[in-house]
């Protein structure tokens, strides 16, 4: 009998590394096509190397072409702010749920829940003081002086922020003083699923820079898109705004685009 169980032991001490082995690489071919499904093969390699993906559109195309094929995914186009021309950014971003966990300064045992990024994505106040270095000058500087949740469309009295229960179907509006564009008012819209949280920002006020009117309102929009790919957040962020190109400073503009959009995905993930 101690025989026999002797050559169990020695069987288990063979063959579990192998299984393991097997096992681990199921599961890595298994978020591999998940994501394929999500945003394409070439799309799903690039995102588990790089870990993102940014595409700056120009004038001849002007479409988007990173949104996932996920449940909202038709959200985002029926709210695209339609124009002959414009400036577009797209990123996706592939997040590790062990990584948020890892840089958690408060918990080594963070939830990673849908329902926290729910929250998160809600907790609008919480941009206000975020910091990003200027595509420009290269320098730190506070992006958000002011952020807050409005108390209606029309009246931008603070009000604390809407974290309460499941966000599908809400509206909220929001303020934000931008170093850069000023002031400006915008409403958000959300959907939730069980795997999934949309939104999408609308500017009700004109974008400035400075004295130049950059956009009129309601004619920037940006949508974000957080799915749960097990072990991993799949977020899509883009954003597009309708008017003409101004050639000698597009560069310029995308650059400045480019760092609100990124400053969105370093909001969520710094929330956990």
């Amino acid at each position: 009998m101690k025989q026999i169980f002797a050559v169990y032991i020695a069987l288990f001490i063979v063959t579990a590394p192998v299984v393991l082995a097997e096992e681990a690489q199921k599961n890595e071919r298994s978020q591999l096509r998940t994501l394929e499904e999500l945003v394409g093969k070439e799309n799903a390699i690039k995102l588990c190397a790089e870990g993102v993906i940014v595409d700056f559109h120009t004038a001849t195309a002007y479409e988007y072409a990173l949104v996932p094929k996920s449940l909202f995914a038709g959200n985002a186009f029926q709210n695209r702010v339609y124009a002959p021309e414009g400036y577009m950014v797209e990123c996706l971003y592939l997040v590790d749920k062990n990584e948020l966990v890892k840089n958690n300064a408060r918990s080594s045992t963070a939830d990673t829940s849908i329902d926290v990024v729910s929250k998160i994505v809600r907790s609008i106040s919480k941009m206000e003081g975020m910091t990003y270095i200027s595509p420009i000058s290269g320098e730190e500087h506070i992006l958000y002086k002011r952020m807050y949740t409005m108390a209606g469309k029309d009246d931008d009295t603070p009000v604390p922020d809407k974290t309460d229960g499941n966000a599908n179907g809400l509206i909220i509006y929001m303020y934000q003083h931008d170093r850069l564009l000023g002031r400006c008012k915008y409403r958000i819209s959300y959907y939730q699923s069980d795997d999934e949280i949309y939104m999408t920002f609308l500017n009700l006020t004109n974008i400035n820079i400075g004295f130049i009117k950059a956009v009129k309102a309601e004619k920037f929009c940006a949508n974000m898109i957080i799915v749960d790919c097990d072990g991993h957040y799949l977020v899509y962020i883009g954003g597009e705004a309708a008017r003409k190109r101004i050639s000698f400073i597009s560069d310029g503009i995308n650059k400045a685009f480019y760092a609100r959009l990124d400053a969105l995905y370093s909001w969520f993930v710094k929330q956990f």
